[in-house]
């Protein structure tokens, strides 16, 4: 009897205990959930950590990669530019920093050219050096200043990026409007005091870097600085090989450009001439018209004779009243022929106080001597036709002889 009265209790008890062992495993489970979601959480975090850590440490490697290019090709460039001594060089010498430092599929040099006659508004870009994968651009296309991303450059003189166009709207018309121009990433120009030498332009570079336009901006303040510095070394150079009175080469330039002459004479096989003269009478001109008007008879003739000459031929003072004129690749006859004819224009122009010299005329006698018919070295052939000058003063002046040893040559009035 005891028995079946307790089956109402266990009942009791099991209807009160399933609801709560039910809210237990509930707990149970939720805890577990909340444990495995926690655990994903981390592992996630975890690897988003790691992710962010190597892509922080792919960007430093590149970063550093980028670094060392640039100051292993700057150091170079710098050793380069300095031991530069054309100016034609230059965009050749940047184009190819420009490329092992950025990777572009585009880079490009455009150097500064002025419109003959022209102003500042005639100023034009040019391709001078071009790396290019992809694109329409060819080396010698030209730009106009304020024309494209490059001419825009080029005017304000100030680096800018495909990010200043995009948010310019009038920059971005304007670049929008050269279609054979590519949208270039960086652009950086040139400028030497408040002239724009060039542009450097790079589009889609495969390397990037926080300083990537500083760097382009460097290397063009290198080209720039490079640029005039060479400009003056070629004035100074230029300026030592000129007779300060006539404006033409003086004696030192003269030998020198004898010398290649006659070196690639003797390479080729070919000849090179030499007419040797002065005037004549010059003392009797100064005494008589005095030695300013001297100095302005001597710089006279020397521009005639100047416009007279060949592209190829080399003409300058040798000293005094005594000029040089150097013949590339041409025989006896025809330096004979150009003789004659300088001495027929000289005797025809109306120099001032021609009438008071004694043929009545500003005249000159001179020489020509012929490698290698004459002689095979640069002194000797000087000194055949110095020794055929003399022979033509002594034929009365106004002459011109050729060069022979034996003196059987006859004196030529032309």
């Amino acid at each position: 009897m005891t028995g079946i009265s307790e089956w109402p209790a266990l009942a009791l008890l099991a209807t009160v205990a399933a609801p709560i062992l039910l809210i237990v495993v509930l707990v149970l489970l939720s805890a577990v959930a909340k444990s495995s979601s926690a655990r994903r959480a981390a592992e996630s975090e975890a690897k988003e950590v790691k992710e962010a850590a190597s892509r922080k440490f792919r960007r430093l490697e590149t970063d550093l990669n980028f670094l060392v290019d640039f100051f292993r090709v700057f150091a170079r460039l710098l050793a380069e530019m300095h031991a530069e001594r054309q100016v034609r060089m230059i965009p050749k010498a940047l184009l190819k920093a420009m490329v092992e430092i950025y990777r572009p599929e585009v880079a490009t040099v455009l150097v500064s050219r002025a419109t003959p006659g022209g102003g500042s508004e005639d100023l034009t870009l040019t391709v001078a050096a071009l790396h290019a994968t992809v694109g329409g651009l060819t080396e010698g296309m030209n730009f106009r200043f304020v024309e494209g991303q490059a001419g825009i450059v080029a005017q304000k003189q100030q680096v800018l990026t495909r990010k200043d166009f995009e948010k310019d709207q009038i920059l971005n018309y304007e670049r929008s409007r050269v279609t054979s121009e590519p949208s270039y990433d960086i652009i950086a120009p040139m400028v030497a005091g408040d002239t724009t030498l060039g542009v450097l332009a790079l589009a889609r570079p495969d390397r990037h870097h926080d300083s990537e336009r500083d760097v382009l901006e460097m290397i063009a303040r290198i080209g720039a600085l490079t640029w005039k510095n060479v400009q003056a070394y070629r004035e100074k150079e230029v300026e030592a090989e000129i007779d300060k009175l006539t404006k033409i080469f003086n004696k030192g330039a003269l030998l020198r450009r004898l010398g290649f002459a006659l070196h690639e004479a003797r390479s080729k096989g070919g000849k090179a001439a030499i007419f040797m003269f002065d005037l004549d009478n010059f003392k009797i001109y100064n005494d008589t018209n005095g030695h300013l008007a001297g100095d302005r008879l001597l710089t006279q003739l020397a521009q005639l004779v100047k416009e007279t000459t060949r592209s190829d031929d080399v003409f300058g003072r040798f000293g005094g009243e005594e000029f040089l004129l150097v013949m590339p690749n041409r025989t006896g006859p025809q330096a004979m022929t150009a003789a004659g004819t300088i001495r027929k224009r000289i005797a025809e122009y109306p120099f001032e106080g021609g009438d008071t010299q004694p043929l009545g005329f500003v005249s000159i006698s001179g020489g020509v001597s012929v490698f290698p018919d004459d002689a095979s070295e640069q002194i000797e052939l000087m000194q055949a036709a110095d020794n055929a000058l003399y022979r033509a003063k002594s034929g009365g002046r106004n002459n011109v002889a050729r060069a022979d040893e034996s003196g059987l040559n006859p004196v030529s009035t032309l």
